[in-house]
């Protein structure tokens, strides 16, 4: 039952990361997309190719600004990060 749900996971990975219609010549510079319904996340398109990233926890995509940030605007999109991990402690 694991193996289905983490095969059922990689394939909903891949078919997010084929749901962006990257140029097939971006230049030099890869191009930032904004993801279509989670605001933490966003694609880059290299060379053609899409490739699905995820910001940091506490953070989301700033289109304006072509960045993961604290501070991104993100409308009606969906913004449910995994919260930021508790700060170490000192154990010594």
């Amino acid at each position: 039952m694991q193996k289905l749900i983490v095969i059922l996971g990689l394939v909903a990975i891949f078919a997010y990361a084929s749901a962006v219609e990257c140029p097939t010549d971006d230049g030099s510079t890869p191009q930032y997309y904004p993801h279509e319904t989670e605001c933490g996340k966003f694609y880059e398109c290299d060379n053609g190719k899409a490739q699905l990233f995820e910001c940091a926890p506490g953070s989301y995509w700033d289109s304006r600004q072509v960045i993961c940030s604290t501070e991104a605007d993100c409308g009606d999109l969906l913004t449910s990060t995994a919260t930021p991990p508790p700060s170490p402690t000192d154990s010594d």
